[in-house]
């Protein structure tokens, strides 16, 4: 059994001082009835004042102490020495100072548990038995009180025997509470792995032999049913009927407790409300879940979480006892929320998946689609060019090439990096600068207006999430500003300013609908603003702002 250092300091002081009060109370005695020791009174007075003076010392130390393996051993030893003199010198068989050899038994449990019990006891049995042995070639074999040896040498061993059975009673217990702090965590693992390692984990707590778990998951149709045994863990999903309810309305939240075979007549135990255990006749279970039940000693909790309800039940229990009724509670309330982590995680799966189709939507609207309309836009004016035979259409058709080419090009870095085997290294090989640099003259060959961009030096994104996400800004704040503004030149600007990424477009276009700067907040309640710009600056805990003029307008982002 683990001893902690606070309560292996505690027990040397609980030792320290019922040291001083047994030597004390035993000099009270022999004061107040002076008949015994009769042999050796004078040096036994003697060595009981020595070994008083002694405890008192032992109390001031211990107080002092701070933990360790030398004390406890020191004065265990001396104990058993000092106390086997007393003996020796009062006469084993009648002396009073017997229960000094109980009083090291309940030092070795207090120290070492169970272990510390049975090596004491071992010893202390062993020392007896040699005093009385040495005696009786001293005494007239009249005088030898064969009854009160075996009297006393089974007084030491029964104590003995309670003593370790507590002991090993303790360290269970401290081992269940071990046991449920450390609990399997759900988390990054598939529900078979949680589920199995969480039934396993209960089934050791309990020393069952057997686990069965069903639950209801809310708005779901059916019930789950995992069963866990030393074979291995078995999934199944059933409907209703014949399961639901599992008890009856007024066991529905109830401990049960069951020694017999589990069958519909055994005789059940049921933690009533004072908290005692009140007797039935008669498992009510209903036919499913009696059905999948087997063996003997049965113990069973409910569990409610805010997605889900059920109830576990654990057998091969052999007889259960009293403190198994708030074990099982803890432990199937712990199972529910296992179970509750699950439907979290299958949750969180299913709005990140939401969400990454969001982003996917607005990067292509950001990216593929704006340029798709600028090409369509181009289009439109080179069917004019060739039907009045425009020398410069040839010209056109080529640049309009190029552009599609580069955005082909684009879209495959693109794919690229929504593959899973892709690295932050694989998505951003070339740099912002190169980045925006392109982005700028496919604008400007799909637009048909000058795009300048430029990027201060040391300007670079906190994350590949952000480096990604700048050319697309970037490409749909330009595109809105030619499909709306109608400007003849844009101007874009990438700087680093107090450890953010600040981009700056500006155009000299017609502006917006409203004249002044509108802020992140103004922009969050107006409706005239590119919503899919301003929620992915949100989206990346950025700041957006606009200033807007009859000489043109700025967007600046701020992330």
């Amino acid at each position: 059994m683990t001893v902690y250092p606070s309560s292996r300091i505690q027990a040397e002081r609980t030792i320290a001082v019922g040291r001083v009060a047994l030597v004390a109370a035993s000099l009270f005695a022999i004061w107040l009835d002076p008949v015994e020791p009769s042999r050796h009174a004078h040096i036994t007075y003697e060595w009981l004042f020595a070994y008083l003076f002694y405890a008192v010392v032992l109390v001031v130390a211990t107080w002092r102490w701070r933990g360790g393996n030398r004390l406890p051993i020191v004065t265990h030893v001396v104990d058993i020495a000092v106390f086997s003199v007393f003996q020796y010198f009062t006469f084993s068989l009648s002396s009073p100072f017997f229960t000094f050899f109980l009083f090291s038994m309940f030092c070795g449990a207090l120290r070492w548990g169970p272990q510390g019990t049975m090596v004491t006891g071992g010893v202390v049995v062993v020392i007896y038995a040699l005093i009385t042995a040495s005696m009786n070639q001293l005494i007239d074999p009249a005088q030898n009180d064969l009854n009160r040896f075996v009297i006393r040498v089974v007084n030491l061993v029964v104590t003995g025997g309670m003593l370790v059975y507590l002991g090993r009673y303790e360290a269970r217990l401290r081992f269940g509470i071990e046991r449920l702090a450390r609990w399997p965590q759900p988390a990054g693992k598939t529900t078979e792995r949680v589920l199995s390692e969480t039934l396993e984990h209960a089934v050791g707590i309990l020393a069952a032999q057997r686990a069965l778990l069903i639950w209801e998951v809310n708005e779901e149709p059916g019930v789950q049913i995992a069963s866990w045994s030393r074979n291995g863990l078995t999934l199944a999903r059933q409907p209703t009927d014949g399961m639901l309810p599992i008890l009856p309305p007024e066991l529905d939240d109830k401990i049960i407790l069951s020694a017999d075979s589990i069958a519909a007549e055994a005789t059940i135990l049921i933690n009533g409300q004072d908290g005692k255990l009140v007797e039935r006749n008669g498992l009510p279970l209903s036919a499913g879940a009696l059905e999948l039940l087997q063996g003997e000693g049965l113990a069973s909790g409910a569990f409610q979480t805010d997605t889900c309800t059920g109830r576990i039940f654990f057998t091969g229990l052999g007889t259960p006892t009293a403190e198994i009724v708030p074990l099982t509670d803890v432990v199937g309330r712990a199972v529910g929320w296992s179970i509750e982590q699950i439907q979290l995680t299958y949750r969180l799966q299913e709005i990140g998946a939401s969400e990454e189709r969001i982003r996917l939507a607005r990067d292509l609207h950001d990216g593929l689609l704006q340029s798709l309309t600028g090409v369509r836009f181009e289009l439109r004016a080179l069917q004019d060019a060739i039907e009045i035979n425009d020398e410069s259409a040839v010209g056109r058709l080529h640049a309009l090439e190029r552009a599609l080419a580069m955005e082909q090009r684009e879209l495959r870095l693109f794919i690229n990096g929504l593959k899973p085997a892709a690295t932050p290294h694989e998505i951003d090989k070339e740099s912002l600068a190169a980045r925006l640099d392109d982005l700028g003259q496919r604008i400007a060959l799909e637009w048909k207006t000058p795009v300048s961009i430029r990027v201060a030096p040391g300007a670079r994104t906190s994350s590949t999430a952000v480096g990604q996400a700048v050319p697309l800004m970037v490409h749909e704040a330009v595109v809105n500003a030619m499909k709306h503004a109608r400007p003849t030149r844009v101007a874009v600007t990438v700087d680093q300013t107090d450890g953010h990424l600040r981009i700056v477009v500006r155009d000299d276009g017609c502006g917006f609908g409203f004249k002044g700067r509108h802020d992140h907040d103004t922009l969050n309640q107006s409706t005239g603003v590119p919503r899919s710009l301003f929620d992915r600056v949100t989206a990346l805990g950025g700041q957006m702002s606009i200033d807007s003029s009859a000489e043109g307008s700025q967007v600046e982002m701020l992330l």
